[in-house]
C-alpha cells in the first residue's frame, strides 16, 4: 500500500530515506522518533523492495515492541515478516535454538531478579559468607560484570587488589555461575552475555544471523550497555546497515549499565556514519520547551541541539517553594482540584518524584480527599508470591533441573517437609553430583531421608511425576490442573484471612490471563508462555484509566501528560547526595530534562524549605535545576546559594513571602551548611593548602559519604590533580583532590 509521506516533516523524511550504511538519528523528546523508525522500515519494503524477513527492529520494552508492530501492520499489512523484538527476547530466541553450543539444553529456565537473589543467598550460605556487607554488593558486581561481557575470571582480573572483598566476589560469582549451569538456567543478564559469547565462539551462528538481518534498527540507543552495543555491532558487521535512534539527553539508566558513550561516540566508532537531528517537538508548548532547553544546555557531554515547536506559547511554567513538604503536597493537590474544575480529568495529571519515599504525603492527602491515584512502577502482578509459586510449578514441569523452582514449591502448599529435610536432600545431591530432581524422583530407592520425612517427600514426588506426565496439556488446562492438584485453593481459601482470599483471587486472575494468552497464541505451549512471563519485566498491574499518576521520573520515560508536577526539587534529593561528580550530575540533569518533557500543556516545579527525612526535620536548599530551568546561569546559582546560606539572611524565601509564618532558622548555621551539595559544576579551585602527598595509585581513601574506595588513576598536578576512585558499590568516580572530601586511609 502507498505510504503517506505528508505525515513526516523534512528532517524526518531525510532520515527515513537514508537507508544505506550507519545512520544515527538524534531524536529529541516528542520529536516523532517511532514514526521515523517505522516509516523507515516500511520505506525499505515498499519503495526499495527489501525482503521484510531481512529487517530487524530492536526495542527495549514489550510496550514499545507492540506499538511498533501495530504501526507497521498499518503501513505494510498484518502479514509482514519484519522481526520486531526487545533485546532480551531476540537473545532468548537465538539461545533457545543454539543453547547446546554453550552446554545448555534448549529448555533452559530464565531466572528473574528474585530467583537470582535467592541463588546468591544460597551460594553465600554454602561458602559461609552470609554475614557482613558482601551479600549487599555481590549481586551488583555480578550484574556489572555481565553487562560488560566479562566472565568471573576476567572480572576478577579487573577488580583484583582494587575492590574490597575482591576474592570473595570472585568466589561467589564463580559458584553462582556453576549453580546456574547445574540448574540449566540463565539469569536475565545472561541472555545478552551468553549471546555475545555464542557469537564469539561460533562464527557460523553469527554468520547465520548476519545473513538473516541485513538492515538493523535500534530504538532508544542511548539506553544500550556494552554487551548490547557489541551484539548490534557484530550482527551489522557483514552488511554495514545499522540505523540507530536515540537521544543522549534522555540517557538516564547509567545505574543499571547503560552507556551514554555509545550514542555520544557513535560517529567515532563509525567515522563514516551519517547523523540526522529531529528537533521539532510535537508534544509540549514553547514555554515548557524553553524550560527543558535551559536545563539541558548546562550539560557538557552531549550533542548540541535545541528543541522547538510551532505550537502557541501556552501558560508559563510555575515555580513554588513551600514552607515544608506537607504544604508542598497541599499546594500541588489544590492546583489539581482547581484545574479539574476547568475540564481536566484525573488521568491528565502526573506528580513526578526523584525518590519513591516522597510519595507518602501525596498518597495520604489524595486518599483523604477520595481522589483516585495510581503508583507507577509499583508492585507488579507477576512478582506476587502466589503467582510466582504457580509459575515455579510450571518451571519444574518444563525444566526438571531447575533446582531453585523445586526448592520454592517442595513445601508449598505446606506438606510438612522441613528445612532440615530440604538441606539433607540438597547435600545428598551435591555429594553425589546429581540433580536435586533425581534425588526426589528416586526417594524410595535412596537413603537421603528416612521415616516420616521420606514419606512426605514421596507425596511431593508423586505430585511432580503426575504434573510432568501431563506437561503436554494445552497451556490453560495445565495451569488449572497445577492449581487444582497442588491444592492452592484450599491453602488460601480455607484460612478465613482476607489477605489469603485476595491471594486466591490473584491466582484466579492469573488463570484468566493464561486463557487469554492461549486464545491469542493458539500454537504456543508452556515454553512460549514461560518465556513471555520471564521477558515482561515492565508488566504492571492493570491500572484505573481515570487516576492521578504518582511516579518516579525514571518510570515515566516514554509517557506524556497534559499537566506535570515535579516535586521535591531540593539539593540532596534532586540531584541526590550521591551525585557529587560531574558525570553523575549530568545524568541527574538528564533525569530533570526527561521529567520536564513529559508535560504537554502545564508544568509546575516545586521544592520545600524543610522536609521530614531520616526521622527528623531537615532544612533544604532548592535544587540547582530549579534555577537552571528559569534560565539562571552558574554565577547566579552560586550567588543564590551564598545568599541563602548567609547567617544574616536566615531562612526567608527567595520567591514567596512567608513572613507571617512562625519559623525559627535551624542552628547552628555551620551544621546546616553540611547538608548542602556544592552547586557550581566546576568551582574555582583555591591554591592547594591540602597535603596531596598521601594520595597514590592503588591507595585506599575514605570519602565521608561514599565510604572506602581505591584510587585507580591520578592525573594532573597541583590544584588540577584529579583522582579516579573505585567504590565497591558505586563504581568509579572522579574527584579534584584539592577540594574533594577525601582522606588517605592510614
Amino acid at each position: 500500500m502507498p505510504l503517506d509521506y505528508s505525515l513526516l516533516n523534512e528532517a524526518q523524511r531525510k532520515a527515513m530515506e537514508d537507508t544505506e550504511g550507519r545512520v544515527l538519528v538524534l531524536a529529541g523528546a516528542g520529536s516523532g522518533k517511532t514514526r521515523v523508525l517505522t516509516y523507515r522500515v516500511a520505506y525499505l519494503v515498499s519503495e526499495l523492495g527489501v525482503d521484510p524477513r531481512n529487517i530487524l527492529a530492536i526495542t527495549f520494552t514489550n510496550k514499545a515492541t507492540e506499538e511498533m508492530r501495530v504501526r507497521l501492520d498499518g503501513l505494510l499489512g498484518d502479514k509482514n515478516k519484519v522481526w520486531i523484538s526487545t533485546f532480551h527476547s531476540l537473545c532468548a530466541m537465538i539461545l533457545k535454538r543454539f543453547a547446546t553450543r554453550l552446554g545448555y539444553t534448549e529448555n533452559f529456565t530464565i531466572y528473574d531478579e528474585s530467583d537470582s537473589n535467592r541463588l546468591i543467598a544460597k551460594v553465600l550460605r554454602l561458602k559461609h559468607l552470609d554475614d557482613g556487607p558482601l551479600k549487599d554488593i555481590v549481586k551488583d558486581h555480578i550484574s556489572a560484570a555481565k553487562n560488560e561481557g566479562l566472565s568471573p575470571e576476567q572480572y576478577y582480573a579487573q577488580i583484583r587488589g582494587l575492590v574490597k572483598f575482591d576474592s570473595e566476589i570472585y568466589e561467589v560469582f564463580e559458584e553462582y555461575e556453576e549453580e546456574l549451569k547445574r540448574s540449566n538456567a540463565m539469569d536475565f543478564d545472561d541472555l545478552l552475555h551468553k549471546t555475545k559469547l555464542l557469537f564469539e565462539l561460533h562464527p557460523d551462528v553469527l554468520d547465520l544471523f548476519q545473513n538473516r538481518f541485513r538492515y538493523i534498527h535500534v530504538d532508544e540507543f542511548q539506553d544500550t550497555n556494552s554487551v548490547q552495543f557489541d551484539i548490534v555491532r557484530m550482527l551489522s558487521e557483514k552488511w554495514g546497515n545499522l540505523f540507530v535512534v536515540g537521544d543522549d539527553d534522555q540517557s538516564i539508566y547509567g545505574w543499571r549499565g547503560a552507556k551514554v558513550e555509545n550514542i555520544l561516540n557513535f560517529d567515532k566508532v563509525y567515522p563514516n556514519a551519517k547523523i540526522h537531528k529531529l528537533l521539532q517537538n510535537y508534544r509540549s508548548t514553547p514555554n515548557i520547551l524553553d524550560c527543558a532547553n535551559n536545563v539541558i544546555r548546562n550539560n557538557k557531554a552531549r550533542h548540541e541541539k535545541e528543541l522547538f515547536t510551532v505550537k502557541p506559547s501556552g501558560v508559563k511554567v510555575e515555580y513554588y517553594t513551600a514552607y515544608n513538604d506537607h504544604q508542598e503536597a497541599e499546594w500541588i493537590i489544590e492546583n489539581i482540584r482547581s484545574l479539574k474544575r476547568t475540564g481536566y480529568t484525573n488521568k491528565d495529571f502526573a506528580i513526578l518524584i526523584r525518590q519513591n519515599s516522597l510519595s507518602r504525603n501525596f498518597e495520604s492527602k489524595l486518599s483523604g480527599l477520595g481522589m483516585k491515584y495510581r503508583i507507577l512502577g509499583g508492585f507488579k502482578f507477576f512478582d506476587r508470591k502466589e503467582i510466582q509459586d504457580v509459575i515455579a510449578y510450571m518451571r519444574v514441569i518444563y525444566n526438571v533441573k531447575d533446582s531453585e523452582a523445586i526448592l520454592r514449591i517442595i513445601n508449598f502448599p505446606r506438606r510438612g517437609i522441613g528445612d532440615s529435610s530440604i538441606d539433607r536432600l540438597r547435600e545428598y545431591a551435591r555429594m553425589r553430583g546429581v540433580d536435586l530432581i533425581d534425588v526426589i524422583l528416586n526417594i524410595n530407592a535412596n537413603d537421603a531421608l528416612t521415616g516420616a520425612a521420606k514419606n512426605k517427600v514421596n507425596e511431593f514426588r508423586m505430585l511432580i511425576s503426575d504434573l510432568i506426565g501431563n506437561r503436554y496439556m494445552p497451556i490453560h488446562e495445565l495451569a488449572e490442573y497445577i492449581v487444582d492438584k497442588a491444592g492452592f485453593e484450599y491453602a488460601y481459601n480455607s484460612t478465613g484471612k482476607e489477605e489469603d482470599e485476595n491471594r486466591w483471587q490473584n491466582i484466579v486472575e492469573f488463570i484468566k490471563h493464561v486463557k487469554e494468552f492461549a486464545a491469542d497464541n493458539p500454537n504456543a505451549g508452556l515454553a512460549e508462555f514461560l518465556e513471555t512471563v520471564s521477558l515482561a519485566p515492565e508488566r504492571e498491574e492493570i491500572r484505573d484509566n481515570d487516576a492521578i499518576t504518582i511516579a518516579t521520573m525514571h518510570s515515566v520515560k516514554g509517557l506524556e501528560f497534559k499537566v506535570v508536577f515535579i516535586a521535591g526539587c531540593e539539593e540532596g534529593i534532586f540531584p541526590s547526595e550521591r551525585s557529587k561528580n560531574e558525570d553523575n550530575i549530568e545524568e541527574e540533569r538528564r533525569v530533570m530534562y526527561v521529567a520536564v518533557t513529559r508535560a504537554k500543556e502545564r508544568l509546575y516545579i516545586s521544592s520545600a524549605r524543610q522536609r521530614f527525612r531520616f526521622n527528623r526535620v531537615q532544612p533544604m536548599l532548592p535544587s540547582r535545576f530549579m534555577e537552571e530551568a528559569k534560565g539562571g546561569q552558574e554565577s547566579k546559582i552560586e550567588e543564590l546559594r551564598r545568599k541563602w546560606d548567609a547567617p544574616d539572611y536566615g531562612w526567608r524565601r527567595y520567591d514567596n513571602d512567608f513572613d507571617d509564618m512562625p519559623y525559627s532558622p535551624p542552628k547552628p548555621i555551620e551544621k546546616r551548611r553540611e547538608t548542602f551539595a556544592q552547586i557550581p559544576e566546576k568551582p574555582t579551585l583555591p591554591p592547594v593548602k591540602k597535603d596531596l602527598s598521601g594520595f597514590r595509585m592503588g591507595g585506599t581513601v575514605i570519602h565521608k559519604i561514599y565510604g572506602e574506595g581505591t584510587i585507580i588513576m591520578i592525573a594532573g598536578s597541583g590544584a588540577d590533580t584529579q583522582a579516579t576512585v573505585l567504590f565497591p558499590k558505586l563504581g568509579a568516580k572522579k574527584f579534584m583532590l584539592a577540594v574533594a572530601p577525601l582522606t588517605p586511609k592510614e
